[in-house]
């Protein structure tokens, strides 16, 4: 469907000198091939060889030497949280208009070695990963135009996952080499220092919360995490909370269509029965029934407000605002952008007035919470976006890919 409406697009257009192409670069299709990569392939057979083709990529991206055969330069996000997806287009763009100028003669170099990390440990303002970069970047040579980092969307069961650095020089390969390959070197040689230390059980982290004077206090299920490729319907939280005897003031988000069909059903202040959760992925966990009132009843586009992705249009679908307790579940049809302030405002919800807040990312709501960020506890369970590879299914990785080589079929 998508390589028909790029090829409607493509053969209507005229006098175009070149062309530049905003993908994510961890985007597979059913058989396990890059999706992306069959993307830029398909614009560069329309396009001819001479055209110039500019490619940003999320810092995510699983690039490799395929795309470089493809594109004329290519960049990527240089944040994580990402905050930096405008200031990346513009680079992009930046690096085309001189290279179709003559200003510049790029010249890519890609090293890879065979790693993947939790997201977690991979926060390009502090830890292991930035100290990496930031020794590496402080001095480097005249001719190197740009540097991106690739460390990889780490639940991909694909092969040629892995950490990449790309270089491009001012038609300076060897320096580009150079960088490259000692940027990857380094990760690999301290691969078993991107670990994550702030785990902990659903009921420990209550409990530490409860203890503690952040407010709010963030307990991160990354492991179900939308962004990250999960369904965001595990009510493994709401369970804790359940049979926890807190009475903070706690705001969850959970998506449940049928849940969210029987709420409109009913009216505001009508108590209802519900079980909510594993609507979509039952792999993990089981649900969790309960009485709760309804609160409010929406639906509707709204705006992300966020450091990263504000003005961005979303929608969560039709959606439910329940109590229990202290507990306010926000039920949404499609799984919602729960670390964005402006989620919980659109379902008329203040984030920062929850003394609890669960947030369903891996990164994104460091650069949201700032005051709550680094305070913020991720939950040791399972999940599609769990950090426990040792505990998922690869099949088609690499043998060697470290760490979760043992696991490999």
């Amino acid at each position: 469907m998508l390589i028909e409406l790029l090829s409607q697009k493509l053969k209507t257009q005229k006098a175009i000198n070149a062309y530049v192409c905003c993908l994510h670069g961890a985007m597979i299709d059913e058989s396990g091939n890059s999706a992306d990569l069959k993307i830029l392939r398909f614009i560069r057979e329309v396009v001819g060889d001479a055209t110039p083709i500019a490619l940003s990529l999320d810092l995510h991206a699983n690039i490799s030497q395929d795309f470089l055969e493809l594109a004329t330069v290519i960049s990527g996000y240089k944040t994580n949280p990402h905050i930096d997806l405008s200031e990346t287009g513009r680079r992009v763009v930046r690096l085309l208009a001189k290279t179709i100028e003559g200003e510049i003669q790029p010249i890519m170099s890609l090293a890879k070695c065979p790693t993947i990390f939790p997201d977690q440990t991979l926060n390009t303002s502090e830890g292991v990963f930035a100290e990496i970069l930031n020794r590496h970047l402080e001095k480097i040579d005249d001719s190197i135009i740009d540097v991106s980092v690739f460390p990889c969307q780490p639940w991909l069961d694909s092969k040629g996952i892995g950490f990449g650095a790309l270089c491009i020089s001012d038609n300076d390969p060897i320096s580009a080499n150079a960088l490259s390959s000692a940027i990857v070197d380094a990760v690999w040689q301290h691969r078993e220092d991107f670990k994550i230390s702030n785990l902990a059980s659903p009921l420990q982290a209550i409990d530490i919360a409860e203890n503690s004077n952040i407010r709010p206090f963030i307990i991160a299920e990354s492991s179900d995490a939308p962004t990250a490729g999960a369904s965001g319907d595990s009510p493994i939280m709401i369970e804790a909370f359940v049979s926890s005897n807190s009475d903070l003031k706690t705001f969850i988000p959970i998506t449940d269509k049928p849940a969210v069909a029987k709420c409109f059903e009913l009216k505001l202040k009508d108590e209802v029965s519900l079980t909510l959760g594993c609507t979509i992925d039952q792999r993990w966990t089981r649900p969790v029934s309960l009485k709760v009132r309804i609160d409010y009843l929406g639906d509707g586009d709204y705006e992300l407000a966020g450091a990263g992705y504000s003005g961005l249009k979303a929608t969560m679908g039709r959606f439910a605002v329940v109590s229990f307790r202290s507990l306010k579940i926000l039920i949404s049809e499609l799984p919602c952008w729960s670390a964005d302030p402006a989620t919980w405002r659109h379902a008329q919800l203040d984030a920062f007035d929850a003394e609890l807040l669960i947030v369903r990312s891996c990164s994104d709501f460091k650069a949201n919470f700032p005051n709550s960020g680094n305070s913020a506890l991720y939950l040791d369970v399972l999940g599609a976006a769990s950090n426990l590879f040792s505990e998922l299914p690869y099949k088609n990785c690499a043998q060697g890919t470290w760490p979760i080589d043992r696991v490999i079929n």
